[in-house]
C-alpha cells in the first residue's frame, strides 16, 4: 500500500539560507490529492495566522511543498 508524505519549507526572497523545513500538523495522506490540497490550505493559514503583511512582504516569505510516495507495509494476519 502506498501513502504519502509530505514536505514543507519556510522559505525567504532576502535570508541565507533561503528555505528552512517546518513541522506540518498532518504529515501522512491517503493520496496525493489530499496531500496536495493540505499543503495549499496550510500555507495559506500559516500566512495568515503566524506573520503579518509587513514580516512577509519585508522577509519576501513564501513557502514551498512536496507529497512524497512512502511504501508501507501491510501485516498478513493468519488466521
Amino acid at each position: 500500500m502506498e501513502k504519502f508524505i509530505i514536505l514543507m519549507w519556510l522559505c525567504s526572497t532576502v535570508n541565507s539560507p533561503p528555505c528552512f523545513q517546518i513541522k506540518t500538523p498532518i504529515t501522512t495522506f491517503d493520496d496525493h490529492y489530499s496531500c496536495a490540497s493540505f499543503g495549499y490550505s496550510h500555507s495559506g493559514e500559516l500566512f495568515t495566522t503566524k506573520f503579518n503583511k509587513e514580516e512577509i512582504n519585508r522577509l519576501g516569505l513564501y513557502t514551498r511543498f512536496a507529497c512524497r510516495k512512502q511504501k508501507t507495509l501491510e501485516k498478513e494476519i493468519n488466521a
